[in-house]
């Protein structure tokens, strides 16, 4: 069966035009836009982040073995992930997991920004994983 990867990559180009308008509007004296589009930021990365590992775990259960996904943790699944070179860091998408999950606190401010520092470096990451499941798609 194919992975239909339609999905990712438009999690992935929702979250560079978040990043994109970020980038435009960031020296802008109105913090509440910022705010807003910080906050979309955000909510684009958690979207291409649970995309992302879920076509992990589809791909690793397709080509590997029907339940791996089943039988291990996130971090597990990036390891897996790592071995069969979906990914090339898996210590990173570690790091995006713990981003992920600190999202609920995103009001607190530290969280918020280093959630957000996080978001704005997912793109590249997810862009690397989209490519290996397209070269690997039958």
């Amino acid at each position: 069966m194919s992975l239909n990867l339609e999905t990712l990559e438009k999690s992935i180009k929702a979250l560079e035009k978040s990043i994109n308008i970020y980038y435009s509007y960031k020296e802008d004296e109105n913090k509440d836009l910022i705010e807003t589009i910080s906050s979309g930021v955000i909510q684009n990365f958690e979207i291409a982040y649970e995309n992302s590992w879920k076509l992990i775990a589809r791909w690793l259960d397709e080509n590997i073995s029907a339940d791996t996904s089943h039988k291990t943790t996130k971090k597990g699944l990036f390891r897996l992930a790592g071995e069969y070179f979906l990914i090339d860091d898996v210590d990173i998408w570690i790091e995006f997991h713990n981003a992920r999950n600190n999202t609920s606190y995103r009001y607190s401010g530290v969280l918020s920004y280093e959630v957000f520092e996080y978001a704005l470096k997912f793109p590249s990451y997810a862009r690397y994983l989209l490519e290996k499941l397209e070269e690997r798609k039958y």
